[in-house]
């Protein structure tokens, strides 16, 4: 009866962060569109922004998991050099480097590099690629219910917005499992039982 106990508390806990950061989203969302206006360049920001926080600090107590399909490397991803042209290595200095590197302290390479240590990180790059992902496409309504309204600031500043702080995370934790596949070659695969 305790362990069935410490599960509906467990159950609770991630119940009330959820509830807890919907609440705070919203609230922040709707104070942003009063504050600067709902076709302004600071909500834009706001509303791609606050959701990636929010999701971020879930990511603790609540992982957001896609199909292993998704995750595999395509030919192209292998070698990193498209991902290259576009400016992922940039976007990897700034994220290592800058204060923006709080955000995910564990994904870097372990000291040691056992297959169990190895396997985590790659799961947290997939959960932390998979929690962009989502977020990248989940604001796409939004960019488009500013091209209805006709506010096209707010649409390409959303859009911009949605590249940056999603779409190209998502590009390096791509282009990061494929240097994790070079070196590390059973890892990439997803399985945990590296040798």
């Amino acid at each position: 009866m305790v362990g069935g106990a410490a599960v509906h508390d467990l159950d609770m806990a991630k119940f009330a962060a959820l509830a807890g950061a919907v609440i705070v989203s919203s609230v922040v969302l709707v104070w942003s569109s009063h504050a600067f206006g709902a076709s302004s360049v600071w909500f834009a920001f706001v509303v791609v922004w606050v959701p990636m926080v929010i999701v971020g600090m879930l990511s603790r107590v609540l992982q957001m998991r896609l199909p292993n399909w998704y995750h595999e490397l395509r030919p192209f991803e292998l070698s990193g050099r498209v991902y290259e042209r576009i400016g992922v290595r940039a976007v990897k200095w700034m994220l290592r480097r800058g204060p923006l590197a709080v955000f995910n302290p564990d994904l870097h390479l372990p000291a040691e590099r056992t297959p169990a240590k190895l396997a985590h990180l790659d799961q947290r790059m997939r959960d932390a690629e998979a929690s962009h992902a989502v977020l990248l496409v989940a604001t796409l309504p939004i960019v488009a219910h500013a091209v209805v309204r006709g506010w096209w600031v707010a649409a390409v500043s959303t859009l911009l917005f949605d590249v940056l702080l999603n779409g190209y995370p998502v590009i390096l934790q791509r282009y990061n499992r494929a240097h994790l596949a070079a070196r590390f070659a059973p890892v990439a695969t997803g399985n945990p039982s590296v040798g």
